[in-house]
């Protein structure tokens, strides 16, 4: 992590917590300015620090830790306005959800004004948080800086990588950069110790992906030895969201480079959360169960009720998804059949097909309003599932993948829904338009999204839209 990414995290959370405290502080006042308006009765001479200085305390603290948890810092304050936003509206919702659960557990005189003084603060907080945002942010992409101070860069890599690069890079951020010099495959090592020498470079950037640090390890190791800091600009064709961090494992350093979610607090919630939640749904939904049962029995009284199949889980392993059987028993058998008979509706490896014939009546309904799911609810328990996330595939399936690159729908573990089920639901717009989806949902995962995509599902599955 560079000095200045240090500075950053250091400084800005920081500053929101002055902001906080300061809207803490005005907030009883603020209140009692805005009782007219809204027939509120004044309380002089208040202030929450006085009245619950544990409660005001303890707000005030988690105020950066809760923006953090939002992904507000992420960007560096240079996310897009609208994402801002959503950041700051997530914060609200996790402030309301504190609130709330506050006010169960205490009862105090004057909890009225309190509670004023509490909505008048997020509302207020919010404003002030998100006018810091916008100004630094304006600050940091329009502010000139002098000569003097201008970074002296080495831009390293082949000739059209460094010109792409370059000009992919945004102007804010080259207006703080000087470059010394261009180091290809042909510059010799004499010629990169001058141009470090008599320009004075502190910064190497390496233009071409991971390829270009092996292409001049030696450069990076020349630059390494001298306390210049390296930077690696990716290719478009990288993950969009690939991060690096750096691990001690013993005596040893590990660059880890990743393009999944990082194990943090917001996973290992997420990881109770299913199990949770499969555990209270599946109680709630056991007369679902039972009448699937029985209507499979009835239509079908030859076969299971359950019905086992091989799927790829987590970086491709199998494990057997259940379902409630909605074909006849000999559907795996005649497969081929149909599939030379009535062809595929989807694109690439997935077969889907809107009339299918070895689906009987009841099956089309369980289908329909998703019962047929139910089962899985057992497989988010066992671990092998979570409720969102990128639906299992057949082993057989997986294999047939016409890319190597949309295995990396396999790099979290599935899920009951996600952004297809909710945007395409079994429509035949492909198994690219899929496979995009899921893409977008490992590179933009949140609590957030995950909430948000649950929300989602919900009347989806009621008016059974999309389904086969």
């Amino acid at each position: 992590m560079t000095r200045c990414k240090n500075l950053f995290h250091l400084t800005l959370p920081l500053v929101d917590l002055l902001l906080a405290l300061t809207c803490a502080y005005v907030s009883p006042a603020l209140t009692n300015s805005l009782g007219p308006l809204f027939g509120w009765q004044a309380v002089p001479e208040f202030n929450a620090f006085t009245a619950s200085p544990f409660m005001a305390g303890a707000a005030v603290v988690f105020v950066p830790i809760l923006l953090r948890m939002v992904g507000y810092y992420h960007r560096n304050n240079l996310q897009r306005v609208s994402t801002a936003i959503r950041q700051l509206f997530t914060f609200v919702v996790y402030c309301l959800c504190m609130l709330g659960l506050y006010e169960l557990i205490r009862s105090t005189e004057g909890s009225v004004f309190m509670n004023r003084i509490i909505l008048v603060n997020i509302v207020l907080l919010p404003l002030v948080l998100f006018l810091r945002f916008y100004i630094m942010r304006l600050l940091q992409m329009n502010t000139s800086i002098g000569r003097r101070h201008l970074r002296s860069v080495l831009l390293a890599g082949a000739k059209e990588d460094i010109e792409q690069g370059w000009n992919s890079l945004p102007d804010f951020w080259k207006r703080s950069l000087r470059v010394v010099g261009s180091v290809t495959p042909d510059t010799s090592q004499e010629q990169v110790q001058q141009l470090i020498e008599e320009h004075h470079v502190d910064r190497l950037i390496l233009m071409g992906g991971i390829s270009a640090y092996h292409a001049h390890e030696e450069t990076v190791t020349r630059c390494e030895l001298q306390g210049i800091d390296i930077y690696v600009h990716l290719k478009d064709s990288h993950p969009v969201n690939l991060r690096a961090d750096v691990s001690d494992i013993g005596e040893n350093r590990v660059l880890i480079l990743t393009s999944t979610p990082v194990y943090s607090w917001a996973r290992a919630f997420k990881s109770v959360f299913d199990r949770v939640m499969a555990a209270i749904a599946i109680i709630l939904s056991s007369p679902l169960w039972l009448l699937a049962a029985i209507g499979i029995k009835l239509s079908d009284p030859k076969g299971p009720i359950f019905f086992k199949q091989m799927r790829s889980g987590l970086y491709g392993r199998p494990f057997a998804m259940w379902k409630f059987r909605s074909m006849y028993a000999d559907a795996e058998a005649r497969l081929a059949e149909v599939k030379e008979k009535y062809g595929n509706e989807m694109e690439g490896p997935i077969f889907k097909l809107t009339n299918d014939p070895r689906i009987f009546k009841f099956g089309h309904f369980i289908r329909k309003f998703s019962i047929d799911e139910l089962p899985q609810l057992l497989n988010i328990l066992m671990g092998d599932m979570s409720i969102v996330g990128p639906r299992p595939l057949p082993v057989y399936e997986t294999k047939e993948f016409p890319e190597i690159s949309q295995r990396r729908r396999l790099s979290v573990k599935p899920g009951l829904t996600c952004y297809w089920q909710v945007e395409g639901r079994s429509n035949t717009e492909g198994f690219s338009f899929m496979v995009n989806k899921d893409l977008k949902y490992i590179d933009n995962w949140s609590l957030w999204t995950d909430f948000v995509l649950i929300l989602r599902t919900i009347p989806a599955v009621l008016f059974g839209r999309g389904a086969k």
